[in-house]
């Protein structure tokens, strides 16, 4: 058994390590404690000077929501998929995580560019992996 302490410790973890889920199990017991970050590490934020009317960028690391197989496109859409450079919409479906032929979206969590791919097609993803890199304008 797993007492609250237990719990808030594995919780602390969970957030320092970037993860967003964990479960534990055991022949009585299964705990799954989820971060509410949404999949979005907002921390690496730039604030640069916004002057001469330039707004600042705000920079966000997506991270998978779930274990599976890396799709940079959905299996029933042609093209290359994602890629650096690719400008979406917040919301917007951007890769894909397949697991046992089930497919779950990893969701852009703002608007803005790809500015960077941690992943290629068929690689595999864990919980809380970094997946890509995107920067917005205000």
């Amino acid at each position: 058994m797993v007492n609250p302490a237990d719990i808030l410790q594995i919780a602390r973890q969970l957030r320092q390590s970037g993860m967003q889920a964990i479960e534990l199990r055991d022949a009585e017991t299964r705990l799954r404690i989820v971060a509410r970050n949404g999949g979005l590490d907002a921390a690496t934020g730039t604030a640069a000077s916004a002057s001469d009317g330039e707004a600042a960028a705000m920079d966000a690391i997506v991270r998978a929501n779930a274990l599976g197989v890396v799709r940079l496109r959905h299996p029933s859409q042609a093209g290359a998929g994602l890629m650096a450079g690719a400008r979406l919409q917040a919301g917007e479906s951007a890769i894909f995580l397949e697991s046992r032929g089930v497919i779950k979206a990893v969701d852009a969590p703002i608007g803005g560019e790809v500015t960077q791919l941690f992943v290629a097609d068929g690689d595999r993803a864990d919980y809380g992996m970094p997946l890509f890199a995107m920067r917005t304008q205000p």
